[in-house]
Formats: structure tokens, sequence, C-alpha cells
């Protein structure tokens, strides 16, 4: 007779690894995109120096990643690969968000399926159109599928708690205020940082701990991508 007091459900183990992944993107840091009146503004809590949370994946399509580093690190390589070969093999308006972003969901759904060991991470990909109505974002969470954001993305919004892993604090905060789609891009990064610290036990966010990047339509190149200094961003939230 087979022994089957040690026998893990298929459901019961995808739950373990929600719960494995859950845990570690409450101990990460999170980030917060919105539009603002020139763009898309997406501002990250990092500590770290040398290790950036968001990048740019291609001449209007923005990149950013939380969770483990080494995970979202490849993901992003694979998208900037991804966005060279589409853009090369037809043209570089063929390549967008929502292509790259079906990619990842398609790789970490899989994963998260398929292998014992899954992705902790949530990632965001962000595309500046010509107006604000065309603008793009989309968050793929590590057990795949693709969500379409409008105006307002947060990846990473767990809180551990006594009662376990809390969602959407984040992003709770942010649809509470009096939000409009021409926020002037300091208010935007105010009150993007506000949001992250009002939810959390440690408080306000260390400004020396902002990662700020935005993709800008009045930069007047294909690249809207820009990436702020922390003095820029010292100013900005003073």
């Amino acid at each position: 007779m087979f022994d089957l007091s040690n026998f893990i459900s298929p459901k019961q183990l995808l739950a373990m690894k929600q719960e494995v992944v859950e845990d570690t993107l409450a101990m990460a840091y999170p980030i917060v995109a919105l539009h603002y009146c020139d763009g898309i503004m997406i501002l990250a809590e990092n500590p770290s120096i040398s290790l950036q949370k968001t990048s740019e994946i291609y001449d209007r399509i923005a990149f950013a990643g939380t969770g483990v580093f080494n995970d979202y690190e490849r993901l992003r390589k694979a998208g900037v690969q991804h966005a060279d070969i589409k853009g090369f093999q037809y043209s570089r308006i063929d390549v967008s968000a929502r292509s790259i972003a079906s990619e990842y969901s398609t790789v970490l759904g899989d994963i998260f399926m398929r292998q014992q060991v899954p992705m902790e991470v949530e990632i965001l990909v962000a595309e500046i159109g010509n107006t604000p109505k065309d603008n793009r974002m989309y968050s793929i969470p590590f057990s795949g599928g693709l969500i379409e954001e409008q105006g307002i993305a947060v990846i990473g919004d767990y809180l551990k708690a006594a009662e376990g892993i809390i969602k959407g604090k984040i992003r709770q905060f942010i649809f509470e205020q009096d939000l409009s789609a021409d926020l002037p891009l300091a208010e935007a990064a105010k009150l993007a940082a506000t949001a992250i610290g009002a939810v959390r036990e440690g408080g306000a966010i260390n400004v020396a701990n902002i990662e700020l990047v935005v993709l800008d339509r009045t930069i007047e190149i294909e690249r809207k991508f820009r990436r702020f200094s922390s003095e820029e961003i010292v100013a900005l939230m003073t």
C-alpha cells in the first residue's frame, strides 16, 4: 500500500509557493507608478546604491521589479533582449509594453506552476504614449497573469502583520487621495513616497533611499526615459 501521510496535493503545493513568495515580497521594498502631467513617474524605495529596481527597456518603455534582485534582473535582461530583437526584425514602433508584459506573464506563470521554486518577484512594465490616454501600465504578479493598470500601479504592496500578510494598503491610501491626471511631478512623487510611508511601521521614507525615474513625453528624442540623481530627488521632494 502507498503511504499517503506525506502526500501534498497540487492545490496545497501552489498555496505553499504563494505563501513563501508573499512573505518575501512583504520584506521587500514596494514600487509606485503614477501618471503625472508630462508622463509616467515610477518611485521605488531602494536603500542600495548600485542595485537598481527600475530601468529603461526600450525607447518609450520602462521596467520595475521588486522582490529577489537576481530574479527580476534576469527578467529585465530578457525584456531588453526581446525588445531589441523585435525592433530589429520589424520596426521600433512595433515594440510595445503589452508584448513585453505578455512574455513576462507567460514565463512567470510557467515557472510558478511547473517548477518547485517560483520566482519571488513582481514586475511592472510602463509605456508612455503621445497623449495621456495612450499611456499603458501592466503589472505582472509572481504567479503569472497580466493586469492592465489605469493611472496608478503598485507592486510589492504587501504588509506583514500579526494576522498575516495584508495586501493593497498602499494602493488604497492613494485612491483615497484627491488624484488628478495632471499632477505636477513633485506632487506625484511626494504622494507616492507618502503612501509608502503611511502604511508601515517604519514611517516615512528616507529621501536618500528613493529611486525615481520618469517616462517624459516632453523629451525631444525617441528615448523618453530619465533617471533622477540623488541631488535632484532631494530638491524635488523638499
